[in-house]
């Protein structure tokens, strides 16, 4: 069976410890089965660009570690808003991967519309490299503000965010340069038209959806959820999509549901054998 490559979410703290909970429920049902997490670049252990980055940005790395691997493709798993770095690998190195799945991802007007390289250019220049930018950092770091958001964006149930939620995120945030990797999200640089690549993989392909799924930010009040189903299960025709309790961030609020959803599908597909190139 092919390994799983699990891409973190970019936030305020984020990084690979997101997937710890998801990792623990798979590997105690089979522990032979391979699993990777990496941090993203400006995310937990990994090292910090200053430079907005985009998806191609992100996916570099993470095409370099399967090709070091020298052991076959992977099946991609990615969490929300990070789909567009998995199809970025998927346009610089389609042979390394043979599946995808795609967690809680964003509705598909924020993946097909296009925001203006110029207004993102704007936006890091005069509002998150100044001191604006510094500050509100600091202040979207705080504990309380880290559980409210949660709470109100990512959870289905409020007392959800729990103390390994808030610890992970603190830690994550405590080195100020992870802020530009938060801000290259906040700042657009990952939006574009993704449709057509989406709509043309010819692979296998998963979509989970939480049962109580929303939009963060203005993106909330354009679709609810089944909308959203109805668009990708049309979009989408060939892929194999579902629902299962919880809400945006469901390896880590909903990990026994999750990885038994992911798991059925992954054993019902027919992987290539695995070859080293």
């Amino acid at each position: 069976m092919p390994p799983l490559l699990l891409i973190h979410p970019v936030g305020v703290g984020l990084s690979s410890r997101f997937w710890d909970r998801f990792i623990r429920r798979w590997h105690a049902d089979d522990p032979e089965s391979e699993l990777f997490a990496p941090d993203l670049i400006g995310c937990g252990e990994a090292y910090c660009s200053s430079d907005p980055l985009t998806p191609d940005d992100w996916a570099q790395p993470l095409v370099a570690m399967l090709r070091e691997r020298n052991d076959g493709p992977a099946v991609v798993v990615a969490q929300g808003t990070t789909l567009p770095i998995a199809l970025a690998m998927l346009e610089r190195a389609p042979e390394l991967v043979c599946g995808l799945v795609a967690i809680s991802p964003p509705g598909w007007r924020v993946l097909q519309e296009t925001f203006p390289i110029e207004r993102s250019q704007q936006l890091w220049r005069w509002l998150f490299q100044g001191p604006v930018g510094n500050l509100f950092y600091r202040y979207a770091r705080r504990r309380d503000f880290l559980k409210s958001f949660s709470q109100k964006n990512l959870f289905a149930q409020a007392e959800a965010v729990d103390e390994e939620w808030l610890q992970a995120l603190n830690e994550g945030s405590r080195n100020m340069n992870s802020r530009w990797a938060v801000y290259s999200f906040l700042a657009g640089f990952w939006r574009r038209d993704w449709e057509p690549q989406l709509t043309g993989l010819r692979l296998p392909l998963q979509v989970v959806f939480g049962g109580s799924a929303t939009g963060i930010g203005r993106s909330r009040s354009w679709d609810d959820l089944d909308q959203r189903l109805a668009t990708y299960r049309d979009k989408l025709p060939d892929a194999v999509i579902e629902t299962i309790p919880g809400r945006n961030v469901l390896p880590y609020e909903s990990p026994v549901d999750c990885v038994n959803c992911v798991r059925r599908w992954f054993f019902d597909q027919r992987w290539p054998s695995r070859q080293r190139r």
